[in-house]
């Protein structure tokens, strides 16, 4: 099949669901992965009453043998893929004096174990093909300013940044272009955050609003198109300025 193909994982919700939905209406065919298989046939029925076309899998993306099994299926139901975004993850919080081993090891295991799986599943699968294509690996502002309850979380995110770099430069040679997106504060449906965190937020974002989904998958549709055939191995923050520091006054200053 000749056709651009694009796959995301943890799509049936939040992030995920809006980087698929914008990449359908940009052309793609979309493989909707998640574990919730439910979600995933709803997005894709959201995606296809809008003139798109996408598709539904399981995919657990901490299984090897889930990431292989959903990309066979993938290629004989969409055709081979040249777009990957690595969105799935996962954020409890645990305070680190508290956090169990198992917790620690669970974050590091969706958030970080299966980047790499899916990463190096999609690029084999590339180099094969002859090369090319794109990934997009979702990281977060946690890799860069820490967060109480979210020692494993920041760490998982910190080390995504770094695997897109070291992918952008062993995937280089073939083609492939790797970029991470870093998500400030997003209001996303249905998600765990209260209004007196944004309150509290909000002051640390120098344009004044908490971001939406649209501001992510809008920069992902551009660093996976033609437009971006020049950037490789980047972690873009997506936060409102967040990351450019904090407002703290020097008493005395002038």
């Amino acid at each position: 099949m000749n056709r651009l193909v694009a796959v995301v994982t943890g799509a049936a919700h939040g992030l995920g669901r809006e980087i698929a939905v914008t990449l359908a209406a940009r052309g793609y065919a979309v493989a909707v992965t998640d574990v919730d298989d439910i979600a995933a046939r709803t997005v894709v029925q959201s995606i296809e009453a809008d003139g798109g076309n996408a598709a539904a899998f399981h995919l657990d993306v901490a299984s090897v043998d889930d990431v292989g099994s959903a990309f066979n299926a993938i290629d004989a139901a969409l055709g081979a893929p040249s777009v990957l975004v690595n969105n799935a993850g996962i954020y409890p919080d645990n305070t680190l004096l508290d956090m169990t081993p198992a917790q620690w090891d669970q974050v590091m295991t969706v958030n970080l174990k299966g980047t790499f799986l899916c990463a190096q599943s999609f690029a084999r699968r590339r180099i094969t093909a002859g090369g090319g294509g794109a990934i997009v690996n979702l990281a977060s502002t946690a890799a860069f300013s820490a967060r109480i309850g979210a020692g494993h979380y920041s760490a998982s995110k910190a080390a995504v940044v770094m695997l897109t770099k070291s992918l952008a430069q062993e995937m280089g040679p073939h083609g492939i272009r790797v970029n991470a997106v870093a998500p400030g504060l997003i209001e996303v449906e249905g998600e765990r955050v209260t209004a007196e965190y944004k309150r509290n937020f909000l002051p640390n974002i120098p344009i004044g609003r908490v971001g939406q989904p649209s501001d992510i998958a809008e920069l992902v549709a551009f660093l996976v198109s033609d437009a971006a055939t020049f950037i490789t191995g980047a972690c873009v923050p997506v936060d409102g300025g967040f990351l450019t520091g904090r407002k703290l006054i020097r008493a005395g200053s002038s």
